[in-house]
């Protein structure tokens, strides 16, 4: 008799093409639970652009769209008929709605991926805050799990706060395309982009966006103008509209014709720029990074990563092993650490084949995904009728 699996919803404010970790972990949550059979539907914002999706991707319009929030009152809605819904949280405008449904469908299994804290500047903040003592405990205390990609994020994240909360956390670290992202050869790939093959390349992959602010670009720039005597190149992959700021930072300084800008490399070319590259940087600023799937695509590539020693970053990249750590936002320790790869090429050599076995040992996504569906079976099982408050 053929099992009849359960029809999900993933809930998240970003989708691909946009780049970001959100939107990526959500697309192989989707394909891959669909080769298994499951009938999966995506729920995101629809933006400003038009994309040639497949019909189970919903792109739902908003009355109020602000940067990668979405008010969609039309979710609670849409989300009728559905066994469990996975939402990817944060997601202002579309959290709320869906917990709206669950309030009222309590037998409607509901799954939150807690990614990060929400972090920001200004008004952007006060909102944020306000968000995390008025409305995230509401959220939380409705939902029948919480998976988090580290303990070492969780537990110091706003979820610990929270009365209860803990006690429903799974970890659920996310995976990597351990078949597309694989050591090798790229210099055909290097003469394409005219990068010199006689210096070692590092490499930054991140949105220059004002979204992803807290992926330390500046930081980056300021660093290797202190390491210019060495010899090497460096590629940023990314775009955004901070873009064009970080090119003139360039141009104007002693980086200029050192550092290349690629822009959003097609998808297919991605796992080329780490195979050309012989090391990657990671120098997030903020809690806003909980995880790192790029520093995770660079393990798996068998180049190794120097991040910002952050919760969750810290558990995909280990220090003195497949990495180095430094203080976030600490220039002269970036430095350091650069010019200890370009100096001794053999470590780094060394660190990268012990980072491509640790993506071996503990981030293969089959497994996560057998995880995922004993999660979401349990869930079903459980047919949640608690006391909320």
């Amino acid at each position: 008799m053929t099992e009849i699996k359960p029809k999900i919803a993933q809930v998240v404010c970003t989708y691909p093409p946009y780049r970001g970790g959100m939107g990526n972990v959500a697309f192989e949550y989707t394909e891959r639970l669909r080769e298994r059979g499951y009938d999966v539907h995506v729920f995101t914002t629809k933006g400003h652009v038009e994309v040639d999706d497949p019909d189970y991707v919903h792109r739902v319009p908003s009355i109020v769209h602000i940067g990668n929030a979405g008010v969609m009152p039309s979710l609670f809605r849409r989300l009728s008929g559905f066994d469990l819904v996975h939402l990817h949280y944060p997601f202002f405008g579309g959290a709320e709605p869906t917990i709206v449904r669950k309030a009222i469908s309590p037998n409607q299994g509901l799954v939150m991926t807690y990614h990060m804290d929400a972090t920001g500047n200004g008004v952007r903040g006060t909102l944020f805050n306000a968000h995390k003592r008025i409305l995230l405990p509401w959220l939380v205390n409705r939902t029948d799990r919480i998976l988090a990609s580290s303990k070492d994020y969780i537990n110091g994240s706003a979820i610990s706060e929270i009365q209860g909360a803990m006690d429903r956390v799974e970890i659920h670290p996310f995976g990597i395309d351990l078949h597309r992202f694989r050591p090798g050869n790229a210099e055909f790939f290097k003469r394409r982009l005219d990068i010199r093959t006689d210096v070692p390349v590092i490499l930054f992959v991140g949105g220059l966006d004002s979204a992803h602010y807290f992926k330390g670009a500046p930081i980056l720039l300021e660093a290797l103008k202190l390491i210019t005597p060495q010899p090497w190149e460096m590629l940023i992959v990314g775009d955004g509209n901070l873009r064009s700021s970080f090119e003139t930072v360039v141009r104007k300084s002693i980086l200029n014709g050192r550092v290349h800008f690629l822009g959003n490399v097609a998808e297919r070319d991605i796992p080329f720029i780490y195979q050309l590259s012989d090391f990657h940087v990671f120098p997030s600023l903020k809690r806003a990074e909980a995880f790192g799937l790029v520093a995770l695509e660079a393990a798996a590539s068998g180049i190794p990563t120097i991040a910002s020693n952050l919760p969750g970053v810290r558990t995909v990249v280990l220090d003195g092993s497949t990495g180095l750590l430094v203080p976030p936002e600490d220039i002269t320790e970036l430095a350091n650490a650069i010019t200890l790869f370009l100096s001794q090429p053999e470590v780094r050599k060394r660190f990268g084949q012990a980072a491509r076995l640790n993506a071996e040992s503990n981030f293969d996504w089959e497994p996560a995904i057998s995880n995922l569906e004993k999660t979401y079976r349990s869930v079903l099982e459980q047919k949640s009728t608690r006391e909320y408050i």
